[in-house]
């Protein structure tokens, strides 16, 4: 889980800081007390000391000091200014509503930062290479990517060899695609110094999406050994691992580990990140190990922390349903129903208002094919469209793969906007989840006959996708490791759902949530390292494809919408849902809006949430037709 929308460079800066730091920090305590003596002698430190910090620098830099110190003044100022700036954004990620945003700085906020290193490498002095590393920290979390290779090159040429260049240029290769080279990069980061935490993490970590997960054990474990700032990072990272190896203990008992760790981040920010671990925890406790007294504990230290947040109290209404509790589990739910009115999209509020439905209306739930009515997994019965439009939707969340990774949210997902569909007044709404390959390949057929009596059609898919030679397949839950070979066969093809969804008379939006990495690499690896007297998993592949490729113009008045830009990844948010599902629920709450507004303005506010990290990407003529429904007349 991913705590929120941030790059592997903005989620490194405490680990690259620390890399920068430690050769320094005794000649610096020694040659410049001032200075020093305003730190916190660790990588994340208290606003208000590293506002006293940029103060004491500035004096120095003031007054008449030598090239030596006037290095060190301006070295420390600016990475005061620039963590400052990382902080304040920090300590703002908890919104109103309840739910977690975090936005990385622009350029002209670290623009002091920046003129500082450059008065450190203007002058002679023994911090050049310390002063280059945090410019290509900055340029990295900023987006500046040329800048932060320019600088990484005359890191890496300066006499005096670190590691953390080594480690800034892995992020860029693993950034391009261009796997073994970041390896190689990493490799060479801890041939240099083996106590590298930073670097230890980001292989560890590297290995483990490519499912070499005995390889990215030893890494985590050896990162979470050598303490902060390393150790609640790794231990986070190896969760991760040991839940996808199968070690569901040892997932657990990583998670509460790092739940304990220190944290001297602003508190805001701190009790946040504390609170999503126990939630996270509490998650695998009720769900994974069946324990649901475990669970409640948690989900209670979680909600001390964070009063505003609403995961802690779903996660209690779960408990509460688990006891056989009904009442009190929705009592819960109605509280976050009541207390969320201002916020009708908001994500956690959909989820309450369905599981309430479940539990206070008798449903049907009789499993007719394929898809089934939502109104059957506690979806808002359908108010109808107020402007004589007949609007219909089928929407599919692929989770439980048997072997390829699992993907939690997107069931999750899937159903949070079904019911938002319905309530919005679509005449129907229909709902698929963990379909196998016998299943999803009748999906178009399904589609193309109920989308011709329709005059708007909207398809949200949320799971496993691939792209290979070009063309874009969507992957049912029972693939295998070697599925991607038969594509054609064993997965659907985006051309054909596009296709079937252009059979409605006016106008149709497909939206595809699968933009993640190729799920097979990954699979391959892990099937490998289970196998008997396998420890290794084997070779990296040349490059890891990530991401779709551009979807071919899709038929007249039809888009189709990917959640990010070919060839990349889309964000994991927040741990709840991504940034682009809640984009796309904000986009959802004005009632009337055209398919092309609908799809104008969720790009737009999915890339305001990342800073420009991801972007959606949309294929086709987006219709003037109103893919929402009026509001009704009162």
């Amino acid at each position: 889980m991913q705590r929120r929308s941030t790059s592997p460079a903005v989620s490194l800066v405490p680990l690259i800081i620390a890399l920068m730091l430690n050769p320094a920090q005794a000649q610096i305590s020694r040659d410049l007390p001032t200075c020093a003596d305003e730190r916190v002698k660790t990588s994340v430190l208290p606003v208000a000391a590293m506002a006293a910090a940029e103060a004491a620098c500035g004096r120095v830099l003031a007054g008449a000091a030598n090239n030596v110190d006037r290095q060190k003044a301006a070295f420390y100022r600016s990475l005061m200014r620039f963590l400052q700036v990382v902080m304040d954004g920090a300590a703002k990620i908890q919104q109103k509503d309840g739910s977690v945003a975090y936005t990385a700085p622009a350029l002209a906020q670290v623009r002091g930062a920046l003129i500082d290193i450059d008065t450190a490498l203007g002058v002679e002095g023994p911090l050049k290479t310390e002063a280059l590393a945090l410019r290509v920290t900055i340029n990295q979390v900023i987006g500046r990517h040329s800048e932060a290779m320019a600088d990484i090159g005359q890191a890496l040429a300066q006499p005096r060899q670190s590691a953390t260049p080594y480690v800034q240029r892995a992020l860029e290769q693993e950034r391009s695609g261009d796997i073994n080279a970041a390896l190689a990069d990493l490799d060479r980061a801890l041939e240099l110094d083996p106590n590298a935490g930073g670097a230890l993490h980001a292989r560890g970590a590297l290995l483990r999406r490519l499912g070499f997960l005995d390889r990215a054990r030893i890494d985590l474990a050896t990162a979470a050994n050598l303490g902060p700032p390393y150790r609640s990072h790794a231990l986070t990272s190896k969760s991760e691992l040991e839940l996808r190896a199968g070690n569901l203990q040892a997932a657990y008992d990583d998670l509460i580990a790092a739940t304990r760790e220190p944290n001297d981040q602003p508190k805001a920010e701190a009790d946040v990140a504390r609170a999503e671990l126990l939630v996270q925890a509490g998650n695998l406790a009720l769900d994974k190990l069946n324990e649901p007294e475990a669970a409640a504990k948690l989900y209670q230290q979680a909600q001390k922390l964070v009063p505003k947040s609403w995961l802690p109290l779903l996660g209690a209404a779960r408990v509460e349903e688990r006891r056989g509790a009904k009442a009190k589990a929705v009592a819960i739910y109605r509280r976050i129903v009541a207390a969320t009115r201002s916020t009708p999209w908001l994500y956690e509020r959909i989820e309450a208002q369905s599981q309430l439905k479940l539990l206070t209306e008798p449903l049907l739930r009789q499993v007719k094919g394929v898809f089934r009515d939502a109104v059957e997994i506690g979806v808002t019965a359908s108010k109808g469209s107020p402007d004589g439009l007949r609007r219909i939707a089928f929407i599919i969340g692929e989770s439980d793969y048997n072997e390829l990774a699992s993907l939690p949210n997107a069931r999750r997902d899937a159903a949070v906007i079904a019911n938002a569909l319905a309530d919005l007044g679509f005449d129907s709404v229909q709902f698929a989840e963990n379909l196998k390959k016998s299943d999803l390949r009748k999906v178009p057929v399904i589609i193309a006959e109920q989308a011709a009596q329709a005059d708007v059609v909207l398809i949200f898919y949320a799971g496993h996708g691939v792209e290979t030679g070009g063309a874009n397949y969507l992957i049912p839950v029972d693939a295998v490791p070697d599925s991607d070979k038969h594509l054609a066969n064993d997965a659907l093809a985006l051309a054909d759902l596009s296709a079937a969804a252009a059979k409605a008379r006016r106008g149709a939006l497909i939206i595809i949530d699968a933009c993640r990495d190729d799920p097979f690499v990954e699979a391959r690896a892990v099937a490998r390292s289970r196998g008997a007297g396998s420890r290794t998993g084997g070779d990296a592949p040349d490059r890891l494809r990530t991401g779709l490729a551009p979807t071919p113009e899709p038929a007249p008045n039809n888009v189709v919408l990917h959640s990010t830009q070919p060839g990349k990844t889309a964000q994991d948010g927040d741990g709840l849902s991504s940034p682009f599902v809640r984009s796309f629920l904000e986009t959802l709450s004005a009632p009337g809006r055209s398919l092309d507004a609908v799809v104008t303005e969720t790009t737009t506010r999915v890339s305001e949430k990342t800073d420009g990290r991801q972007v959606p990407a949309a294929y086709g003529t987006a219709p003037t037709i109103a893919l929402l429904p009026p509001a009704p007349k009162r």
